[in-house]
């Protein structure tokens, strides 16, 4: 799945406070497979997640957002993902 700049954009600039959190991907049980390489594990976090930027965990929405200096997705959602798996 290739996404261009418009609809990353439409992704980030999603409004929390109006979201249905019904229509949003839940990540829990979700898992990355760090045995895949870093393509495949994009697709299928996009497959599962459908907006990487704006989720749900149980009934609690999540919306991240990126200084332009920050971390990557990637780097994020994988400690966020730990942390949960450790109970933290």
């Amino acid at each position: 799945m290739r996404l261009t700049a418009q609809e990353i954009e439409q992704m980030k600039s999603v409004d929390i406070g109006a979201v249905d959190k019904e229509t949003l991907a839940d990540a829990s049980g979700f898992t990355f497979d760090p045995m895949l390489p870093k393509e495949t594990r994009a697709q299928r976090m996009l497959e599962h997640f459908k907006n990487p930027y704006c989720f749900r965990l149980g009934d609690m929405v999540i919306k991240l957002e990126f200084a332009d200096e920050g971390p990557s997705l990637q780097e994020l959602l994988t400690t966020f993902f730990l942390r949960q798996k450790s109970g933290l």
